[in-house]
């Protein structure tokens, strides 16, 4: 029979159906978040997406990282159907901001003490630690997030870029679904691995299938 399961949200939601009071993220100060609160956080940070416009097929730049903020943030922006765009801080200033200027994201979530990386003007830019808006950027995109439509498994989740041997940025998509059967055990997929989407099977897969993760604070 196969597995009806076949996005990120509802991998999650059935997670947290089954997991609700158990603990979902332990930290390295000793504190834990369980599923209820880590929900909790997720449906507050989709509240301000979905402020800022964003909606499925927005496009969400995030320098991804092991907090537990960073995890939710992930988790909220793929929750509103929109396009994950994963940067790492060890990519140089120009690269960063090739990717800005070909994928024009429309918000960047980013540590306030690394806003140096980002130029000036390319979009609303949101802290990761609190949500807290560090630059915004007037735009006539429609503010109107009603109606949204159904997420897919084949609709794309997940946007990394991997660096060549030749110094050259290499675009790579992960479907809803392909990341799913990434977190399920399931070997062969069409899309090439990275180390960010290898630290995403360690940080967000165990969640989705209702495991806690270590998370830094």
């Amino acid at each position: 029979m196969k597995n009806s399961i076949n996005t990120i949200p509802e991998a999650l939601s059935n997670a947290y159906l089954k997991r609700a009071s158990k603990t979902a993220m332990i930290l390295n100060n000793g504190n834990k978040i369980t599923y209820n609160d880590m929900m909790w956080d997720i449906s507050m940070t989709c509240s301000i997406l979905k402020d800022n416009g964003i909606k499925k097929d927005s496009k969400v730049a995030l320098f991804m990282d092991k907090t537990p903020q960073c995890v939710e943030t992930f988790l909220a922006i793929i929750k509103t159907g929109a396009v994950v765009l994963l940067l790492d801080y060890s990519y140089s200033e120009n690269q960063i901001a090739e990717i800005i200027a070909s994928e024009n994201p429309d918000l960047i979530f980013v540590k306030d003490s690394k806003l140096d990386l980002i130029s000036k003007g390319s979009a609303t830019v949101l802290g990761i630690e609190d949500n807290r808006l560090l630059r915004k950027v007037d735009s006539d995109v429609s503010r109107s997030v009603t109606n949204l439509a159904k997420i897919n498994g084949n609709d794309n989740a997940i946007v990394t870029f991997t660096v060549t041997d030749n110094d050259l940025l290499e675009r790579n998509c992960l479907t809803h679904e392909a990341f799913v059967k990434l977190t399920t055990g399931v070997k062969k997929t069409s899309n090439p691995m990275d180390s960010l989407v290898s630290a995403l099977k360690a940080t967000v897969a165990p969640l989705l299938k209702g495991a806690a993760v270590k998370a830094s604070v």
